[in-house]
């Protein structure tokens, strides 16, 4: 009877062991499987870039994460779509294609005023808003403009810059010898329809400009500095703020790159756009990125300046009925990231002695 009872208390005891063991296997492949699980989510995350192929020098910017590998330097997950201009990229930016922009300051404001799930986080580049007029006009200044049709593309960052300067020039749009013609123009009609003869003047950037001017269709008779943003999903910088940080991290190098590849990446510009390679050895460029030398040179943070200006413009833009309401840009910048990659790239430094161009 012992020898009975010792067996069954051996057994259960041997139960007992054995079924803590299994407990064990089955809590360690409990947190395995996790800990996968959270590492194929973080590679899974999605972060689609929106860009202008048309647009200097940010095309050229863009161009250079697309064609190297320096997003994967910084381990960025990021993915590029190109457009045409803003408006296209506020189509698909509402409808959930795109997650991050890349656009002229009146594009992002847009995009603010469209949706609240949207916020800028650093600086692009400088950029000038230029009016040409056709050379065969008399037309050398906005107030040679009444009684003249002055395209622009509605929508884009020259859209409200025109609308400002002639108001500020008192002149009416509308139709008639007293007024100005306001014609909506695509970015990709532009010079032919100036040189046509469509409008008498239109609102364009670089290198449309340059172009009007160097093939001798039209004269610049102003021209204003405008500010591009890359703008995010907020929704994105709240949930994977490392993300948003290496993207950054890799605009920066990707500026660097351009400021001392000028040549490569004017041709990946080129080729893309279709312009002529020789004439964005021409265009305005006000962007002082493009002038650095070191990492430490390159600047993506948004200053105080720029704030103010483009608060004039989003201002502007509520005035004149272009957005439905208005929007506090203080309340949709976020500072902190970018501040973050530049505290780090700074530390680590510039990683280009290992970006490769891909085939």
């Amino acid at each position: 009877m012992r020898k009975k009872m010792f067996s069954f208390v051996k057994t259960k005891s041997m139960f007992t062991r054995f079924s803590l063991i299994g407990l064990f296997a089955i809590i360690a492949y409990a947190l395995i499987l996790t800990a996968c699980n959270g590492s194929s989510n973080k590679k899974e995350t999605r972060l689609i870039v929106g860009w202008q192929t048309a647009w200097a020098t940010a095309g050229q910017i863009v161009e250079t994460m697309v064609n190297t590998n320096i997003p994967e330097l910084y381990k960025s997950n990021a993915t590029f779509r190109n457009f045409l201009f803003g408006p296209d990229m506020l189509e698909a930016s509402l409808g959930g294609n795109i997650d991050a922009t890349t656009t002229g300051v009146v594009p992002a404001i847009n995009l603010l005023a469209a949706s609240d799930d949207w916020v800028i986080v650093c600086r692009l580049i400088d950029f000038s808003c230029v009016t040409i007029a056709r050379n065969v006009t008399n037309i050398k200044s906005y107030a040679d403009l009444k009684g003249h049709k002055l395209g622009v593309p509605f929508g884009s960052g020259a859209h409200p810059y025109i609308v400002q300067r002639l108001k500020e020039n008192n002149l009416t749009i509308g139709t008639g010898p007293d007024a100005v013609e306001l014609i909506n123009v695509s970015p990709a009609e532009a010079i032919v329809v100036l040189q046509q003869g469509g409008v008498d003047a239109i609102g364009a950037w670089e290198p449309n400009a340059t172009i009007m001017e160097q093939k001798e269709i039209g004269k610049a008779i102003d021209e204003k500095r405008y500010i591009g943003f890359l703008s995010v999903r907020k929704s994105i910088v709240e949930n994977n703020p490392e993300e948003v940080v290496a993207l950054i991290k890799s605009l920066i190098e990707a500026n660097l790159y351009v400021a001392k590849n000028r040549e490569q990446t004017d041709e990946w510009f080129a080729k893309r756009s279709n312009f002529e390679r020789e004439l964005l050895k021409k265009i305005r460029v006000i962007e002082p990125n493009l002038k650095a030398n070191r990492i430490e040179d390159i600047s993506v943070e948004i200053s105080q300046e720029d704030i103010v200006l483009s608060q004039q413009v989003a201002d502007q833009m509520f005035e004149s009925g272009l957005i439905k309401r208005k929007i506090n840009l203080n309340d949709r910048i976020n500072l902190k990231l970018a501040q973050k990659a530049i505290s780090e790239i700074s530390v680590a430094g510039s990683k280009e002695s290992n970006i490769k161009v891909l085939k």
